[in-house]
């Protein structure tokens, strides 16, 4: 039976394209289910803020009157600041284990994206580095974090036989907590607090933490701006972000590092892993999702490490160690088992090399694909 591709611009094909990774992935070990208001959320134009400097396409792929497939292109404006002019993105996509449903949907995506005059289109990437990023190729047998994909073994063979390849590799890296501190970073954070005018700010509630989050991001606006993939957020996008990350955050693994006239020059964001109460909800916030995440996270025994950045002229001077070493302390008297690193660019040996002399060891690998157009 051939397959149908169309597009989605309805009430019924954006519920469609929703629903389709619940129906695909139910059964399949450790997937964990997105929040669905968001991902409602993430393809209407009234409701995402990026939307408002991209143009977006999405399709559906049918086969027999089932739907088999889907795909997300976006085109982000934003994306010529940092040398990007040319390039289109996919995301969003879900598909069978069948060649032909892949050869449909992409097929549709290039066209749409060669109508467009784009030259290059990679892969999974969403409007900002906030959004779930490469595909899964090592370390299926390990539990997913929240905003990282768990698609299926034969995801990236799909896409590989379709002529697309490495662009990038991002690795995960497991961190089990010890209270023992290696001699080398204690005389290290000695050296980098003997001038008093630098300060590790810790937080204890919600309260105090609140208002730091909009600037560590337009913080991040200026030191991310050397990775692979990043789109600098406007100030609609931090507000937004900013709103999402004060519902989910865990203060105690919040830190920002100061200078004496309190200027931001380093900082780190964790959050305590709710994976477990998205499970339960099926991704549903309501009537009751949110309070069986929330009682998840007490429960929860990882921190994800979403965030983090030094500025750049304050970088090799001890700064990373010093917010590592405060997060180490605060997991311990969390009760905290291990940190999961989220995504690192496998090019940072330097932060790689950092995790492993603490006892980190790599157990996930996430890739995004490029394909010339």
């Amino acid at each position: 039976m051939s397959v149908k591709i169309i597009p989605v611009d309805s009430r019924k094909t954006r519920r469609e394209f929703v629903g389709l990774p619940y129906r695909l992935h139910r059964g399949h070990e450790r997937w964990v289910p997105p929040i669905y208001s968001r991902e409602m959320n993430y393809i209407l134009p009234r409701k995402n803020k990026h939307m408002a400097h991209a143009e977006t396409a999405c399709f559906l792929a049918r086969r027999n009157g089932e739907t088999v497939g889907r795909i997300m292109t976006i085109i982000n404006h934003n994306l010529e600041e940092v040398g990007a002019e040319g390039q289109a993105r996919f995301c969003k996509f879900e598909s069978v284990d069948d060649p032909a449903v892949a050869h449909s949907l992409f097929d549709a995506a290039e066209q749409w994206c060669r109508a467009k005059g784009m030259r290059k289109l990679v892969g999974p990437l969403g409007f900002s580095n906030q959004d779930s990023i490469g595909f899964l190729v090592e370390g299926y047998e390990e539990s997913p974090c929240i905003d990282t994909n768990y698609n299926y073994a034969y995801i990236p063979t799909l896409i590989e036989d379709l002529g697309y390849n490495k662009e990038v590799d991002y690795v995960t890296y497991k961190l089990p907590i010890t209270e023992e501190i290696p001699p080398l970073y204690t005389r290290l954070i000695e050296r980098v607090t003997r001038n008093d005018a630098i300060r590790v700010l810790e937080f204890t509630n919600r309260r105090q933490a609140l208002p730091y989050l909009p600037r560590i991001l337009r913080f991040m606006n200026q030191t991310y701006r050397e990775i692979y993939g990043f789109v600098p957020l406007t100030e609609p996008e931090i507000r937004s972000a900013a709103l999402t990350f004060s519902q989910i955050f865990s203060p105690p693994f919040f830190k920002v590092v100061l200078t004496g006239d309190n200027e931001i020059i380093a900082f780190v964001l964790g959050i305590r892993d709710f994976t477990e109460g998205v499970i339960r909800t099926g991704g549903r916030l309501f009537p009751f999702g949110l309070a069986t995440i929330k009682r998840s996270q007490k429960r929860a025994r990882r921190v994800d490490l979403l965030l983090g950045s030094v500025k750049q002229s304050y970088r090799g001077r001890g700064l990373d160690v010093l917010m590592g070493v405060a997060m180490l302390k605060s997991a311990a008297a969390e009760g905290i088992d291990h940190f999961d690193t989220h995504m690192q660019l496998e090019s940072n040996t330097a932060a790689r090399a950092e995790v492993k002399r603490i006892g980190g060891y790599l157990y996930k690998r996430y890739r995004i694909y490029r394909k010339p157009l």
